[in-house]
């Protein structure tokens, strides 16, 4: 599970500064960054355009944990923390 720290706050600012629609987009954001990390579809960001955001997706998954309607394994809780405090670290 990969998280928003400073490399990837790094590659954003790169990205946006050398194509500025990047900062209007987040699918195209999203698009070019996972092909920046390896994955090559030339159809990713056609498909992305038809799919539910990445961020709804993980803010919907968070808000029903909050709620307490799904929860994720212990491992998972401890995976999830331990990311946390790492991101925190490096902001």
């Amino acid at each position: 599970m990969k998280i928003n720290n400073k490399p990837m706050r790094d590659m954003i600012q790169m990205l946006c500064k050398s194509r500025p629609d990047l900062a209007d987009d987040d699918k195209k954001l999203i698009a070019n960054i996972w092909y920046l990390e390896g994955w090559k579809d030339k159809n990713l960001y056609e498909n992305l355009k038809k799919v539910s955001s990445p961020e709804t997706i993980r803010r919907t998954r968070a808000k029903l944990v909050e709620e307490g309607l799904i929860k994720p394994s212990r491992k998972t809780q401890e995976a999830r923390y331990k990311e946390y405090k790492q991101a925190r670290m490096s902001i």
